[in-house]
């Protein structure tokens, strides 16, 4: 996995969080401090789908505990999700399975897949 977090505390209430090699390992907890999603953008180069499972949850077991939301994303495609008002979250975790279903863990197979949030902070005063 290569996680990537940048803020723009200065010119931006807006941090862009990239995962280039999403798994069935969960990422948990990226912000550090609840918020909005604005945009979720998912790049699954599998020769397969894959989706794409968002937890409200500090920690979280693949599995066992049920997602907050499923994204099913088609083989070979780019998917953005544009939420102008946001989404909001408290602890943003997420994970890449093959399947849809909410129990599912297997890894996705045949190539990767990259996922991009564009979040902001509770707090616009203060970012992360």
């Amino acid at each position: 996995m290569a996680l990537s977090v940048t803020k723009h505390e200065t010119a931006f209430k807006y941090k862009l969080i990239q995962e280039t090699a999403c798994t069935n390992s969960a990422v948990t907890n990226v912000c550090d401090t609840s918020g909005f999603i604005h945009s979720i953008t998912i790049i699954n180069s599998n020769n397969s789908s894959a989706s794409l499972k968002l937890y409200d949850s500090e920690t979280m077991s693949l599995g066992q505990t049920l997602p907050s939301m499923v994204y099913r994303i088609p083989a070979s495609s780019t998917t953005v999700i544009e939420i102008p008002d946001g989404m909001p979250f408290t602890y943003l975790s997420f994970a890449c399975t093959n399947n849809p279903n909410p129990v599912d863990a297997t890894v996705p197979s045949g190539g990767t897949v990259t996922v991009r949030f564009l979040v902001s902070s509770l707090e616009s005063a203060s970012l992360y």
